[in-house]
């Protein structure tokens, strides 16, 4: 490491991780085995399928952004060094791999309205995510400042953009900063140029309220 830390804004990599914290969270309330027990209870199935659309799209389109350039680019950096870099990126690797099993088992039992199913694997998806992120706060993304230069972490938000597009950005971040604390909204919002800003709050953020049933707050 130099001997001036490199001190890069990881703003965005935090706040897309609590988005995913708290649909998982909410995705094991909605199908908790309380609900899965009443058979002839009302459950908002379409209401679940929706959520899960944007949990899943989101964690591809992020998992991709971080491979392409992030964890290439510091495995490559590590590949004539001590490996330790690679080690904590092979363990985050493992991590990740436990989620397959269960978004599979997630999409199969909203496609099959299995209520005792969907209880289970929202319950263990959620444990998963939560390791794997914690994991990635507290051992991955440290490793940033160390490996990356300005330019390279730079990438990631081209990367970013890239996936999403301008139509893409306008899902993704009224659904990043769904109950978000205020300073995280700021933050975020902080590093977006103005006219981006107009349009989440004029017409992204009011039509992602509008399609989740909630109130659109006057202006």
């Amino acid at each position: 490491m130099d001997s001036v830390a490199r001190k890069f804004d990881l703003t965005m990599l935090y706040a897309a991780y609590d988005a995913f914290r708290r649909d998982a969270a909410r995705l094991q309330t909605a199908a908790g085995a309380e609900s899965a027990a009443l058979p002839g209870s009302a459950f908002g199935w379409a209401e679940a399928a929706n959520s899960w659309t944007l949990f899943t799209s989101h964690w591809s389109l992020q998992d991709r952004a971080e491979k392409n350039a992030l964890w290439t680019v510091m495995y490559a950096k590590d590949a004539d060094g001590p490996g330790r870099v690679g080690v904590v990126l092979d363990a985050m690797a493992s991590l990740a791999l436990r989620a397959v099993p269960l978004i599979d088992g997630m999409d199969a039992a909203l496609e099959h309205r299995d209520r005792g199913a969907l209880a289970r694997y929202a319950r263990d998806l959620r444990a998963s995510v939560d390791a794997l992120l914690d994991f990635k706060e507290s051992n991955v993304l440290p490793l940033i400042q160390e490996t990356l230069t300005p330019f390279e972490w730079g990438t990631f938000d081209v990367e970013l953009r890239r996936e999403l597009g301008l139509r893409g950005l306008g899902v993704f971040l009224p659904w990043l900063l769904d109950g978000a604390p205020d300073g995280t909204r700021r933050a975020v919002l902080g590093l977006l140029p103005p006219p981006i800003r107009l349009c989440y709050r004029v017409r992204w953020r009011p039509r992602y309220l509008r399609r989740r049933g909630l109130a659109v707050p006057a202006r």
